[in-house]
C-alpha cells in the first residue's frame, strides 16, 4: 500500500483504552515562528511606560499621547504597580531592577521560537494542538502490505501496527482559523493541568510571526475506543494526550467511514448495534441517532448549530456521568461547570455573528472604566432593560478592542462576547435581547458563572466546585440556551 507519509508521531497514553483499535491519522505539520514571550514580571502596559521613563519622558500627558492610553490609567500603573514593584523610585527614575527587567524583555523579543501546528489531512481543519518538539517514533519493520510496525513497549518487545486512515484534503495555510484552534488548545491545556494529565508547560503564542511555505506530512498515532459510561458509541483518543478523547477527530472519522469498509468494520466491532443488511450510511445514521437521541428528542432546534450542539451534548453527558456516580469527585464537578460555561459561550458567539453591527468607525483605544460605565448605562436607557447596574459593573473592564474582535470574529471569551452582544442588541431592533424579558435573560449571571468557572478550573485559587453549584450552573446554561429556540 502507498503511504501518505514516512514520519510518525507517537505520545504514549496516560491511561490505557480497553478494546482499543489503533489508528494512524494523516496530518500536515506546519512550522510556526513566534516571539519568545517569557514571563518577566511586567505586562505590556507596564513595560511600555517603563520604556518611556528610561528615555527621559516622565510627563503623564506626554505618555498618554504617545501610548494612546488614558492619563488616569498611566497614573494608576505608576502608583500601584511600577513603584511598589521597585521598578521606579519616588522621583519616577527607573531603578536598576527596572533596567534589568527591560533589558531582559528586549532580549526575549529578539529571540524567535519555532513551534508546530497541525492540519488534519482528512477534513482540512486545524487541530487545536501545538508543540515545540515532535515526538517521533520510527517503525522497526514493514509487513507484507507495506504497513509500518512499531515496538511501543520495549519491555514486552511486541510489534504493533495500526489501521492507516486515508488523506483527503490538500494543505491550506489559512491563518484566520489558526487563532481559534489556538484558543481551544489553551482551554484543553488548562484542563489537562487541572486534572494532572500532563506536566508540560505548553506553548504560548502572542502572535505568529511566520508560517512555513510548505508543511511536512506525518501520521499521528491515536485509538478508536469506547467508554463504558459515555453516551458516545465510539470515541477517538487525543493523539497529544491533553484530553482522553478528541471530539474534533470524531466527525472526520464518521465522514470517511462509508467509503472505508475496513474502518467501518472496526467501528461496528465497538458498538452493540448490528449492521444487518443496512448500507454503511444507513448503519452510521442509526448509530448516530442512538447517540444523540436526547438531543434530537428534546433539542431539535440546535440542529445546524454545530458548536452549540457539541457543547450541549458534552454538558448532557457530564450531567449523566455525575448522576450515575454515588459520590462524584470535585474534578468531575469542575468539568460540568466548564461545560456549562462553554455552552453559554457558544450561544453568545452565535448571537454576535447572527446579529452583527458595523464596527469600522469604532475606536479600539483604551476607555476609562467610568466612560465604559456611562456607555452601558446609555445602552440601558435606550430600551435594553436587561442591562442592569450589576451587569454594567461586571462588563466595565472589558476593552473595546476585545469587544470589536468579538463582533467581527466571535473569537473571544465569554465576557467580551456578552459585552459585544449587548452592543449589537443596542443597534438591532429585532435582537432577541429586546424580545426576551430581563427577568428571563438574567445577563448578570453569565459573568458570575464565568468567574466561578475560572476559580474552580485553575490551581491558583485552590477552590473546588460543589455539586449543588455545578448542577445549578448546568441547568442555568441549558435554560438560557432554550430562551432563543425560536431564533435558531
Amino acid at each position: 500500500m502507498e503511504l501518505f507519509a514516512d514520519r510518525y508521531l507517537y505520545e504514549p497514553p496516560k491511561t490505557w483504552f480497553d478494546g482499543r483499535k489503533q489508528m494512524l491519522w494523516p496530518v500536515y505539520v506546519w512550522k510556526v515562528i513566534y516571539p519568545d514571550e517569557l514571563n518577566l514580571g511586567a505586562n505590556l502596559f507596564q513595560e511600555a511606560i517603563l520604556g518611556l521613563i528610561r528615555t527621559g519622558i516622565k510627563d503623564v500627558s506626554e505618555m498618554s499621547s504617545l501610548l494612546a492610553l488614558h492619563p488616569e490609567l498611566i497614573r494608576f500603573i505608576l502608583a500601584t504597580q511600577l513603584q511598589p514593584n521597585g521598578w521606579i523610585d519616588a522621583t519616577f527614575k527607573i531603578t536598576s531592577t527596572g533596567e534589568k527587567l527591560l533589558d531582559a524583555a528586549e532580549d526575549s523579543r529578539m529571540n524567535l521560537r519555532v513551534g508546530y501546528a497541525f492540519q488534519d489531512a482528512i477534513s482540512g481543519n486545524w487541530l487545536p494542538r501545538f508543540l515545540t518538539e515532535l515526538p517521533e517514533i520510527a517503525p522497526v519493520s514493514y509487513d507484507h502490505e507495506n504497513r509500518p510496525q512499531f515496538i511501543l513497549d520495549k519491555a514486552k518487545g511486541r510489534k504493533e501496527s495500526a489501521f492507516i486512515l486515508p488523506s483527503r484534503s490538500s494543505p491550506k495555510a489559512n491563518l484566520s482559523l489558526l487563532n481559534e484552534a489556538y484558543r481551544t488548545y489553551q482551554k484543553d491545556l488548562s484542563f489537562a493541568r487541572r486534572i494532572d494529565l500532563t506536566s508540560e508547560p505548553g506553548i504560548h503564542i502572542q502572535q505568529v510571526e511566520a508560517i512555513s511555505d510548505t508543511p511536512t506530512k506525518a501520521y499521528l498515532w491515536c485509538e478508536l475506543y469506547k467508554e463504558q459510561d459515555d453516551g458516545q458509541r465510539w470515541l477517538v483518543s487525543d493523539p497529544f494526550r491533553l484530553r482522553r478523547a478528541a471530539s474534533w477527530l470524531r466527525k472526520p472519522l464518521i465522514d470517511i467511514a462509508p467509503t472505508s469498509p475496513a474502518l467501518l468494520q472496526r467501528m461496528q466491532e465497538l458498538v452493540d448495534l448490528s449492521p444487518d443488511q443496512l448500507s454503511a450510511n444507513e448503519w452510521l445514521s442509526n448509530v448516530e441517532q442512538s447517540i444523540d437521541l436526547e438531543l434530537y428528542a428534546k433539542y431539535p432546534y440546535v440542529e445546524g448549530h454545530e458548536l452549540i450542539k457539541e457543547h450541549l451534548a458534552g454538558l448532557l453527558r457530564q450531567q449523566s456521568r455525575l448522576a450515575s456516580r454515588p459520590r462524584p469527585n470535585r474534578e468531575e464537578m469542575g468539568i460540568l461547570v466548564g461545560e456549562a460555561h462553554n455552552l453559554l459561550e457558544a450561544v453568545l458567539k452565535w448571537l454576535v455573528l447572527k446579529w452583527p453591527v458595523d464596527t469600522k468607525n469604532w475606536s479600539a483605544k483604551y476607555r476609562h472604566r467610568n466612560d465604559a460605565i456611562e456607555d452601558y448605562r446609555s445602552v440601558g436607557r435606550n430600551g435594553l432593560d436587561c442591562v442592569n447596574e450589576e451587569l454594567i459593573q461586571q462588563l466595565a473592564s472589558q476593552s473595546m478592542g476585545n469587544i470589536i474582535a468579538a463582533i467581527q470574529t466571535g473569537d473571544r471569551p465569554l465576557k467580551a462576547l456578552l459585552a459585544a452582544a449587548v452592543y449589537c442588541a443596542d443597534e438591532q431592533a429585532d435582537h432577541p435581547f429586546r424580545r426576551v424579558s430581563a427577568e428571563l435573560l438574567r445577563l448578570d449571571i453569565l459573568p458570575t458563572l464565568a468567574d466561578y468557572r475560572n476559580k474552580v478550573s485553575g490551581h491558583a485559587s485552590g477552590e473546588k466546585a460543589l455539586l449543588e453549584e455545578a448542577l445549578m450552573a448546568a441547568n442555568f446554561a441549558i435554560q438560557w440556551m432554550e430562551l432563543f429556540r425560536e431564533w435558531y
